[in-house]
């Protein structure tokens, strides 16, 4: 992040030729929403495992048939950065994948992350997994079925830079794991993976700029890495004395009930700022779209609750004031728009001179599902919670002509084409 300072107000890989089709996407110059194949619906439809593009019209402007093999299938997607998608295959291994030429690159597998002691067992069968946990470095085993252990290996992963470009320098993959949500790298070539030893953890966001990695903990702190060089040293352990608003509404007073809210921060950098941006979501809301609580659901004819969605209400924006040691609250982003969700986070212009087709609004952001938790809590809702919020207003839309179901699985991922 432009060394952060207070602001006065190679992986080289072959490319092949791709139809016409993907020349729309190399013009893109915002992300586009991805849609990944459903392992269940393809086998009960017989389609084949498809990867579709999205613009922010919510138009299909390239669809690459078969893009998952056979190997792939099943697999979960745990972050998208640089063009490029980070994948837990079917049997959890981690690996890099390209939708548009769909080429695939290897990543240390899941043996070698910093917490796991060992892994037996197959896809079709389970996992036995036997892990380190907590300070003590309790040793922990635990039989689980493949979607289980695709879920508590890695939370988030990104990329420094695009592994395709010839010249560019050699990349790196970062990403939050294990229960403990730590902090954990590996070099291309590398056939392990390190950990980072944060001192702040459990980690919730990570972003990479400029050769620095920097990772958000839960209670706001970040801490940065520089990887330029061989061995990654430590620039910065920011421990904010407070988060400043500039109003305390009662709107935002609500937001700490925990009964009916929950929040989810990420960490955007912006025109050289550090962002800290905090999603606040409704955990039972109606219709109306009023946050409940679930015992409210309740009813004399009815002994179990009443499902209603989970859904995000509002976007809170803080910059880092590395001199005050505060998060100071943004009342606007100017002609920026920030798109957050399982992604790398990321901040755009919205100006015409440097974005001629874009459909992105100001001053917005731009937000696909990520609450993980309550994702597969009922087959009839889940991955459904994307819109643009905009801070102008203080309003959450639908993204435009996004007809999707109510349970999308698996979610859309923000993704920036890159040929």
């Amino acid at each position: 992040m432009a060394p952060l300072k207070e602001k006065k107000q190679t992986y080289n890989s072959h490319v092949p030729s791709f139809p016409s089709s993907t020349h729309k996407l190399s013009l893109q110059k915002t992300p586009l929403l991805i849609l990944l194949p459903n392992e269940k619906q393809e086998e009960e439809t017989h389609k084949d495992y498809s990867v579709s593009f999205l613009n922010l019209e919510a138009k299909r402007i390239h669809r690459t048939k078969n893009a998952f093999t056979q190997r792939l299938r099943n697999s979960r997607c745990v972050g998208s950065s640089h063009g490029w998608l980070v994948l837990l295959d079917g049997w959890a291994n981690p690996c890099l994948f390209n939708p548009i030429s769909c080429h695939r690159i290897s990543l240390p597998p899941k043996e070698t992350l910093p917490h796991v002691i060992s892994v037996t067992g197959s896809a079709e069968y389970g996992f036995d997994i036997e892990y380190i946990l907590g300070v003590r470095k309790s040793r922990v085993s635990r039989s689980v079925t493949a979607k289980e252990i695709q879920e508590c290996l890695i939370l988030k992963a990104i990329l420094s830079s695009d592994p395709s470009h010839g010249n560019d320098k050699d990349y790196v993959v970062m990403a939050i794991y294990g229960c403990e949500a730590k902090v954990a790298f590996c070099k291309r070539g590398d056939s392990v993976w390190t950990d980072l030893e944060g001192k702040s953890g459990p980690y919730c966001d990570i972003i990479c700029h400029k050769n620095q990695l920097f990772a958000l903990s839960e209670i706001s702190s970040v801490e940065s890495w520089d990887f330029s060089t061989p061995l990654l040293v430590k620039t910065m352990d920011f421990h904010p004395f407070y988060i400043f608003p500039k109003r305390v509404t009662e709107t935002a007073l609500l937001y700490n009930d925990r009964n009916r809210f929950s929040s989810q921060c990420y960490l955007v950098e912006s025109c050289g700022d550090c962002l800290l941006v905090k999603r606040h979501i409704g955990e039972f809301v109606s219709d109306e779209g009023e946050a409940v609580c679930e015992a409210d659901l309740l009813s004399d004819k009815c002994s179990h609750p009443l499902v209603y969605p989970y859904k995000t209400l509002e976007f809170t924006v803080y910059r880092l004031n590395i001199i005050q040691r505060t998060w100071e609250e943004v009342e606007s982003l100017g002609d920026r728009a920030l798109f957050v969700g399982g992604n790398h986070s990321m901040s755009l212009s919205t100006t015409a001179a440097q974005y001629p087709s874009s459909h992105c609004q100001r001053n917005s952001i731009y937000f696909t599902d990520d609450y993980w938790v309550r994702m597969n809590e009922d087959y009839s809702y889940g991955g459904h919670d994307m819109g643009v919020f905009c801070l102008d207003d203080k309003s959450v839309k639908p993204l435009k002509n996004l007809n999707l179901p109510q349970r999308v699985d698996p979610p859309p991922f923000w993704l920036v084409p890159n040929m």
